[in-house]
């Protein structure tokens, strides 16, 4: 069975096509500047496009005959199905791929870590297997029930605190390690965070995996709602009782935990004035942002989970069901017509029918969707209020006026009954403002509420009046606001 496995890895790992690659010294350098010595989880296409053109630029110098090709190639290859060392996704809020390695390109990495070791220079094996002792020993103990048990192992710590105590209250000298006993711990901590980066990968393929195949029975229509919403909970629950998600979920929780965050700050802030790492540079830099990175790695795996939680809400909703379902239908109708004209492809039949009355009204109105703005939120426990501010805000919300909707809407059909398409600069010359800047953001809204065009990316600058002084007066630019008939805007009573 095993050299079974063996022949199968060895024939389908994208791992080991990577290192058997005709240039996967280059492809694993460039991937690793990108990605981990610049310590950047995802890429947009733009950035990683711009990086390899300068790393091939940079290798033409002393490499000429080397990725000869064109950089949009050699992107598009790493992401095919015969390699899978890079997965191209979408955001919300980019309008370009997003790129992050693959679990099997984090292996080649951890392989290459472990055997190369060129950051730290050397294997620490002392450390290493003080280390499985140590986990040995708490295996031991930790999956024990009985109490004496778990006794005897407090005590045996207690015991030892206690004589190093003593020890040092006697003559003052304690037990340090040596140079090279620090560097060797030093490695072996390295060594495990950077596996760990890789490890994030496998967990979101995971969680990938279960919204693909929701998605997958969606699409085939062959299945109801309440039998796909049933595999995709089993199939949740499932991965968080498994090893792996059980471990997952508890590292988000203590990585996320403040009191360990801090504990941690302080320990990464102790080691790295240990005199003996000072040439570890490559090291302290990971373990300086290793807090960041890791919960940045956390953060985006949840991320993917919650993707699946949207699926699972749209599946839910009727009326996009319904859609589903009706596209699902017509696909199969369109297959079953295809097969039908597949034996006779010299028929005249098959056509196409245009509805030319159909009218066509702004088809690229519709905005994308935008994350809703955050608002940082303020402490006031603390504030107290001083009794002059208080009077000049009660004051100036006196002195505010109030906006008269109906009256601004009838100035909108008095400029729509002398302008065919009038923008808010001309109205507003028109009927001048006369509560000021809070009478525009008044038209803007009119103009949403309403139906009228707002162009995001066009601008309009404005005139307005101060009621001081008539010699005074603010320029504000505004969107541009075009108002349109109740016709074409979809408001007509």
């Amino acid at each position: 069975m095993r050299l079974g496995k063996l022949l199968v890895y060895f024939e389908t790992s994208p791992a080991l096509h990577l290192l058997r690659a005709r240039n996967a010294p280059f492809v694993i350098d460039f991937l690793d500047r990108q990605f981990k010595q610049n310590g950047r989880i995802a890429i947009p296409h733009s950035d990683l496009l711009a990086g390899l053109i300068g790393y091939l630029e940079e290798l033409r110098e002393t490499y000429p005959d080397v990725l000869g090709g064109k950089p949009d190639a050699y992107i598009s290859d790493w992401c095919s199905r015969d390699t899978r060392w890079l997965q191209r996704f979408l955001e919300a809020g980019r309008d370009e791929p997003v790129y992050q390695l693959t679990p099997h390109t984090e292996d080649v990495f951890n392989f290459l870590d472990r055997v190369l070791d060129q950051d730290l220079g050397f294997v620490g094996t002392e450390s290493r297997l003080k280390l499985v002792i140590e986990t040995l020993s708490d295996l031991v103990v930790g999956s024990s029930d009985d109490p004496e048990t778990r006794l005897s192992h407090l005590r045996e710590e207690r015991d030892k605190l206690q004589a190093e105590i003593e020890q040092i209250e006697k003559d003052g000298q304690i037990a340090k390690y040596q140079p090279a006993q620090i560097r060797e711990r030093f490695s072996t901590a390295v060594s495990l965070l950077r596996q760990l980066q890789g490890d994030f990968r496998a967990v979101e393929d995971s969680f990938r995996d279960i919204t693909t195949q929701v998605q997958q029975r969606q699409i085939g229509g062959q299945q109801t709602r309440g039998k796909i919403l049933e595999f995709a909970l089993d199939a949740e629950d499932l991965l968080k009782q498994e090893d792996q998600g059980v471990s997952f979920y508890e590292f988000v929780r203590l990585i996320l935990s403040p009191s360990q965050t801090e504990r941690l700050e302080k320990i990464i802030r102790e080691v790295r004035r240990i005199p003996e790492l000072a040439q570890q540079q490559d090291g302290l830099d990971s373990v300086r942002n290793m807090i960041t990175l890791l919960q940045r790695e956390a953060e985006k795996v949840m991320r993917t989970n919650q993707r699946l939680s949207a699926t699972l809400r749209r599946l839910l909703d009727v009326r996009a069901h319904a859609e589903r379902q009706r596209i699902a239908k017509l696909l199969r109708d369109i297959q079953v017509l295809a097969a039908d004209y597949a034996g006779a492809p010299d028929s005249t039949e098959i056509g196409i029918c245009l509805d030319l009355q159909m009218a066509i009204d702004l088809p690229f109105r519709r905005t994308f969707w935008v994350e809703p703005p955050r608002f940082a939120s303020v402490d006031l426990s603390g504030y107290e209020p001083d009794a002059d501010e208080r009077r000049t805000a009660f004051q100036q919300l006196a002195g505010m006026k109030r906006l008269n909707w109906q009256e601004m809407r009838d100035r909108i059909h008095h400029m729509l009954a002398i302008e065919n398409a009038p923008t808010l600069g001309e109205l507003l010359t028109v009927h001048p403002a006369e509560a000021g800047v809070i009478e525009v953001i008044g038209y803007i809204q009119i103009a949403a509420e309403d139906g009228h065009l707002i162009e995001p990316g066009g601008t309009e600058t404005v005139v307005l009046t101060s009621e001081s002084t008539s010699a005074s007066s603010i320029v504000v630019t505004i969107p541009r606001v075009t108002f349109v008939p109740e016709r074409r805007n979809g408001h007509a009573k």
